[in-house]
């Protein structure tokens, strides 16, 4: 499938802030949920930013959580919007290639000098989560704080459920990875199984929370739940914004199995 047949959302929390306001809307077969926080506990604006794009064969979404201002978030969604041609068509190619070449595109876009001057007059800076899924493959690069999760039930038995660790000391923005002579960030690649797959991207709004009445794999399994996830932030008068994009997918190709557990 070409990019001309893909869904596109993109949106900054200073846009619409959600504040007050648990949001839930289906984008074809993925679950998008923002809420900006409790006003009355002290919450006044979102710096969420998300950038979706959406094919018959594959997602690239991109989760942002930016802080002191939404300036970061406004920048990495407008960079990779003028590479939009790019990205959508490496999307579109051979799985075998198509992982090397984003990483490449990505990592000589964000070290531009082009790139770094545009962040050195930012105020504040943001974590970024760039994920893409094609055929059985995840893949993933992190800066920053946000999560990513993939629940699977050969996983989940093995206490497998988040993909990616939180890191407090890595930005894009002011303070800038990037400048650094060894940029700091994560990559990886992850196999699906076979099956149901739940894959969810998810800023730390949610770990405010006193309570935490629905796990994380009971919220993949069942998108009805992701209204009620957000109300109980509301009612908990969580400060901090949450934003999260869920969605499923149907693995029929077999997945790597230890020998023994074949014969």
């Amino acid at each position: 499938m070409k990019s001309n047949s893909v869904t596109n959302l993109n949106w900054i929390g200073s846009e619409r802030a959600y504040l007050n306001l648990p949001s839930v809307e289906k984008l074809q077969h993925m679950t998008i949920g923002r809420y900006g926080g409790n006003t009355e506990s002290g919450a006044h604006k979102n710096e969420d930013g998300l950038l979706v794009w959406q094919s018959i064969s594959w997602e690239f979404v991109t989760l942002i959580d930016s802080h002191s201002s939404c300036d970061s978030t406004e920048l990495i969604i407008a960079t990779l919007k003028e590479n939009e041609n790019a990205i959508k068509e490496i999307l579109d190619s051979k799985i075998d290639v198509l992982f090397d070449q984003i990483e490449k595109l990505l990592l000589q876009v964000f070290k531009s000098d082009r790139f770094k001057d545009k962040c050195r007059v930012l105020q504040g800076e943001a974590s970024c989560l760039i994920c893409i899924r094609k055929e059985n493959v995840l893949w993933w690069f992190s800066v920053g704080d946000c999560q990513l999760f993939l629940i699977h039930d050969d996983l989940e038995k093995w206490g497998q459920v988040s993909l990616n660790q939180r890191n407090y000391y890595e930005w894009i923005g002011k303070v800038n990875t990037f400048e650094q002579a060894v940029p700091s960030y994560s990559l990886g690649r992850r196999e699906l199984r076979r099956g149901i797959n739940y894959i969810l991207l998810i800023t730390d709004g949610y770990l405010e929370a006193k309570e935490a009445a629905i796990s994380i794999p009971d919220l993949c399994r069942s998108e009805r739940l992701v209204v009620s996830f957000l109300n109980i932030l509301h009612c908990q008068q969580t400060v901090d914004s949450t934003t999260l994009v869920l969605w499923a997918v149907q693995n029929e190709l077999d997945a790597a199995i230890p020998f023994r557990l074949i014969i």
